[in-house]
């Protein structure tokens, strides 16, 4: 269990989520550190996300997703992760009830896969896939404003699902829509704009110096433990993989 702060200055309110993370194989049950920098850049710019439809890809342990659920009642997020793997989704409801979110309306949590428009059994059981989900937040009178997405580029194989899933909502659901997310760099022959002009979109590279992103605040708090001596190569490697986490704001040509 553990507990992240956003705060401008001590004198400051603040909010504070709560996050269970557990041992288990698959990625969604972890906060990657590029979490920590999407989440960053929506408490600086909270007042763009606040009272917005807001809809996390991959949510995994959803702290960003959380923290926009927390500035404001009006404030709609769809938490979204594998139909496939259930105790993913399990494990969302649990950190939103932790949050004291579950029981509110403007949270809702869903099964959804990449790149895939059927509205097969297995889809509808497990909540419906994109087309359904669309039609379920058109039908509560709105629109996805923001879309989020942190590490979501990890495996290269799933790139092109992701894209094409930005894009068919930018497309015909709502082409004012944005798609922020935090990506960390594992080798220099990825790339992910060959797929941008495919399908006609665009990409901005957010400045991490633009919102105040510190660094030291993730490699100093991150062991529960507080062991004053436990300086080693961990923290070397953890303060590495934050320096390779670049935040990308994608939209419609």
């Amino acid at each position: 269990m553990k507990k992240f702060y956003f705060w401008d200055d001590e004198n400051s309110e603040g909010k504070s989520v709560i996050i269970k993370e557990l041992l288990d194989p698959t990625y969604g049950c972890y906060v990657w550190p590029a979490a920590f920098v999407l989440a960053e850049y929506i408490w600086h710019e909270r007042d763009l996300f606040k009272d917005k439809t807001i809809l996390e890809l991959g949510s995994g342990t959803s702290l960003p997703g959380l923290l926009c659920a927390l500035l404001s009642d009006n404030t709609h997020v769809i938490l979204t992760d594998r139909s496939d793997v259930p105790q993913i989704l399990e494990n969302i409801r649990e950190i939103a009830k932790l949050n004291n979110l579950l029981s509110r309306n403007n949270i809702w949590i869903k099964g959804l896969m990449w790149g895939d428009f059927s509205d097969n059994d297995h889809q509808l059981e497990s909540g419906g896939g994109l087309f359904q989900l669309l039609n379920d937040i058109e039908k509560s009178n709105r629109k996805i404003d923001w879309i989020l997405g942190s590490d979501t580029f990890y495996d290269p194989k799933d790139f092109e699902d992701i894209i094409v899933t930005i894009a068919y909502i930018l497309t015909y659901h709502f082409p004012n829509a944005k798609f922020i997310t935090s990506y960390q760099e594992r080798s220099s022959k990825r790339s992910i704009q060959y797929l941008l002009d495919k399908w006609k979109l665009k990409c901005n590279q957010i400045s991490l110096a633009s919102f105040n992103f510190n660094h030291n605040k993730y490699i100093n708090d991150k062991n529960d433990d507080n062991e004053e001596d436990k300086e080693s190569t961990d923290d070397v490697a953890y303060a590495a993989s934050l320096q390779s986490i670049f935040l990308l704001e994608i939209t419609k040509i």
